[in-house]
């Protein structure tokens, strides 16, 4: 039988701001914190709205890495996990030391920077375990879109092995000119702000931030006294290998990655009181995605939350766990941002305004480049009783 896996501390730097109130309030009126900006480092975000963080960071930390920090040290000051000698840490991120090695060589091309060395991802899951005391198992996931929802999956089955008690899991990613520009050139930008799950979606929008769980064992958890805020019920993985960057129109490794999800918690689809979905607002994913969510259960409350936060590529997955916690908590399915300005997909039921949660299980998808589809279920905090 699954274990379901307590959470006890969860943590959150993005668009909207840093902390669970200011996160739990924007998940709660759907508010939208897209904007252009002017910044020499990402030209096009003059022009593009994104999702950014303005809250203080440390430095001189890169980028990527700071935010991390900061999601990271929150989820373990509201787990009040003081023992972190054998806590496993995880990262799932895309651009890794990226925003600081592009600036380095924008300024001295022809120039070897010691920032270069910095930019390889598995650098910052060093530094953070280095500085947060974090002294268990390491692991680093790049699977574009995915990246977090893989880590928090491996954490799972390190946990339910036994090769650690705890973990925190960390998504983060730091905008930078990269992703900026490969978005804007396969032209599946949003340049009015991206609107997830309507029929008048035309693009996605980037945004950047950061989002931590610590993971423990429920044993390990009850015996040090912590509160359980949600669980981690089951996880599910495929690959479609149907194109570099485009998503298999009918869903079917999605709809697989579902299945095994519900498999591995030992639940049914009648359980799932509500989708998180992955909803980037571009033409192709909201369209196989909706029809996965659709096959597998029929019409469910479903949102997206990229429509306040923008689309934080390797947190992504780590943003939507922790408001998927969050709405748990509060028993609230969370509205689509953005919905209620359009036309809503009608093969789901778009959540347009915040309404009472019919359960305790949500599950959050992901679909990424090069084919990947994860499947993540998140239920209460009794369900590790």
């Amino acid at each position: 039988m699954s274990t379901p896996l307590a959470i006890t501390g969860l943590g959150i730097i993005a668009a909207p701001g840093r902390g669970l109130d200011i996160n739990r309030a924007a998940l709660g009126s759907a508010s939208r914190h897209l904007a252009c900006y002017a910044d020499p480092r990402l030209p096009l975000a003059a022009e593009l709205p994104v999702g950014r963080v303005t809250s203080v960071l440390p430095t001189p930390t890169p980028r990527t890495a700071a935010l991390a920090h900061c999601a990271i040290s929150d989820a373990l000051t509201d787990a009040a996990l003081t023992d972190r000698s054998a806590c496993a840490l995880l990262l799932g991120t895309c651009t890794g030391g990226m925003p600081e090695s592009e600036a380095a060589y924008l300024a001295q091309p022809e120039q070897v920077h010691a920032a270069f060395a910095q930019q390889e991802a598995h650098r910052v899951t060093a530094r953070l375990a280095q500085q947060l005391g974090c002294h268990g198992p390491r692991s680093t996931h790049s699977v574009a879109c995915a990246s977090a929802a893989c880590a928090l999956a491996e954490a799972a089955e390190w946990i339910r092995q036994g090769l650690c008690p705890s973990a925190v899991v960390v998504g983060a990613d730091a905008l930078c000119r990269l992703t900026m520009a490969g978005f804007h050139s396969l032209k599946v930008v949003d340049p009015a702000g991206c609107r997830p799950l309507t029929e008048e979606r035309s693009g996605m929008t980037l945004g950047e931030g950061a989002a931590a769980l610590v993971i423990e064992h429920p044993e390990h958890a009850r015996a040090r006294g912590a509160r359980i805020r949600a669980s981690l019920l089951g996880w599910g993985l495929r690959s479609d290998a149907y194109h570099a960057t485009a998503p298999d129109p009918d869903g079917s490794q999605l709809q697989q990655a579902i299945a095994a999800a519900l498999t591995d918690a030992e639940l049914s689809a009648q359980d799932v009181a509500y989708a998180c979905a992955h909803g980037t607002g571009t033409r192709d994913n909201d369209h196989c995605e909706t029809a996965a969510l659709a096959a597998s259960f029929g019409t469910l409350p479903c949102a997206s939350s990229k429509g306040s936060y923008g689309h934080c590529m390797g947190a992504a997955a780590a943003v939507e766990a922790v408001g998927s916690c969050l709405a748990i908590e509060a028993g609230t399915a969370w509205a689509s941002a953005g919905a209620s300005e359009g036309t809503p997909l009608t093969c789901v039921d778009v959540v347009t305004t915040p309404r009472p949660l019919a359960g305790d299980v949500i599950c959050s998808t992901s679909l990424a480049f090069g084919g990947v589809n994860a499947a993540l279920l998140f239920g209460g905090a009794e369900r590790c009783a």
